[in-house]
């Protein structure tokens, strides 16, 4: 297991580091989004293509980010975590030159491979570098880092867009990377701990390879038949195929758990309720939450003809409430609730989708709503979900954790955007996003009834995981 760093600033220091890697990559989700019109204009992408361009970053992360924990436990967290690093701000780099929506897409999906060498290294090293006693500042630190990046994201890309550098327009938002990967560089390589799993599992290449095709088959045809509608039939026949494919990998997952060799997942995780449940719920509230990013600001810049600074502060009370709501539910509510703080965020965030879906000009009462109930959500979840991962499988935890948290956010992409795309022609921008909230309203309450998977109770525990 990884040793813990020194105590005091240089384990505040080692914390701020990899806190600030998650960061990048949420980032680079929603600092997108304001930039996605611009885009379109000046490259001709195509509905697919944004949604590649949204989607396939997101697809890549989920599909490498387990093997990016396992990558970890093998070759120590620091080195991955630096690999991935550089490998993220070179195709940051890439994005930022790319002279076609087909090259621009490519690189998004170069810089989510290494967004997923980088990221399962951040939730693995708060395991084990803080006891479960000291992990609540850590843990609401990293969920409040959403919200974060949702109030940034559309900022800055709005000022980076109005700056215009060097004439360099929506890439700046990608070069932006770069100095921060090597500042996050220089500064891991000095204070993060060495360190790897005690035991070397070995790489699991088939069930890499049964897992990708999977999520390949489901995915892909959502994003490339959303343009028409009917869908033609060859989308059936990928979605059906993907689902055999899936249940093909936990079978195999299952056989390489009983003969005790390593598997890709670590299957013995899904019969603890916390993380079983967790994921379920986590994976149903990112797909309508992920997609209401897409949707309201193509409503906002497209439809409304906002610029991208007034679509960014119109969206701005959104991850204000949601910190400020993280922080009352992971600390105060949490605590004397349980898993009925989730609930709650459920309810809260319906009742913003449905002020937004009737709105046809006054956003401020939904989006103040909306991000109260994403913040009631997101960090309770985390925490209810992640409590009963045993120390010896953090790697695996915080792998699945994310993995569902990118499938979501890349079915969100997709589904949601199967729903809008095809309305724009015929009902127009605010009539189609008014269907994509109904139907996000509708999603909710499924989560909601999946809620009570959940444990009703955290179970709080004092004890340090053994090194």
């Amino acid at each position: 297991m990884l040793s813990a760093p020194a105590q005091g600033r240089t384990r505040a220091v080692a914390l701020a580091v990899i806190l600030l890697a998650s960061f990048m990559d949420l980032l680079d989700v929603t600092i997108v989004n304001v930039t996605v019109p611009s885009i379109r204009a000046e490259l001709g992408a195509s509905p697919a293509h944004l949604q590649g361009m949204l989607a396939g970053y997101t697809l890549a992360f989920a599909l490498g980010i387990i093997t990016g924990a396992r990558l970890g436990e093998l070759y120590g967290y620091r080195r991955v975590f630096l690999i991935g690093i550089a490998g993220f701000a070179a195709a940051s780099a890439l994005c930022g030159a790319a002279p076609t929506a087909e090259v621009l897409v490519a690189a998004r999906i170069i810089q989510g491979v290494f967004a997923a060498a980088m990221v399962p290294q951040v939730l693995s090293q708060i395991q084990l570098m803080y006891a479960p006693h000291e992990r609540g500042g850590p843990m609401a630190a990293f969920s409040s880092l959403s919200g974060l990046a949702a109030a940034v994201g559309p900022i800055l890309g709005a000022l980076l867009l109005r700056a215009d550098w060097y004439g360099l327009g929506w890439r700046s938002v990608f070069w932006i990377n770069v100095p921060v990967g090597i500042l996050a560089i220089v500064v891991a390589a000095r204070v993060l701990p060495h360190g790897r799993a005690a035991t070397r599992p070995r790489l699991d290449l088939t069930g890499m390879a049964i897992c990708t095709a999977g999520l390949v088959l489901i995915l892909y045809p959502l994003i490339a038949g959303s343009e028409k509608l009917p869908w033609p039939a060859w989308t059936y026949v990928s979605l059906a195929a993907g689902v055999a494919v899936l249940a093909a990998f936990h079978r195999h997952q299952r056989r390489l758990a009983r003969a005790g060799r390593s598997p890709l997942v670590e299957v013995s995780l899904f019969g603890t309720r916390s993380v079983g449940g967790g994921l379920l719920v986590q994976f149903l509230f990112f797909v309508p939450v992920i997609g209401f990013f897409l949707t309201f600001m193509l409503l906002l810049q497209s439809g409304l003809g906002m610029s991208p600074m007034e679509a960014g502060l119109t969206m701005l009370p959104w991850p204000i409430a949601t910190s400020v709501a993280a922080g009352l539910g992971a600390a105060v509510l949490l605590p004397r609730l349980g898993r009925l703080t989730v609930q709650l965020g459920l309810v809260v965030l319906a009742a913003g989708f449905a002020l937004l879906a009737v709105s046809e000009t006054v956003f401020l009462p939904g989006v103040i709503i909306g991000g109260a109930g994403m913040g009631l959500t997101i960090a309770p979840l985390a925490a209810l979900t992640l409590e009963g991962v045993p120390a010896e499988h953090a790697g695996s935890g915080s792998g699945l954790f994310n993995t569902v948290a990118q499938v979501g956010a890349s079915a969100g992409v997709a589904i949601i955007g199967a729903i809008f795309f095809p309305l724009l022609p015929t009902a127009g921008y605010a009539a189609a996003f008014g269907v994509t909230m109904w139907v996000s309203v509708v999603l909710l309450a499924v989560t909601l009834a999946a809620s009570f998977l959940l444990p009703a109770r955290r179970q709080v525990t004092a004890s340090r995981p053994g090194p």
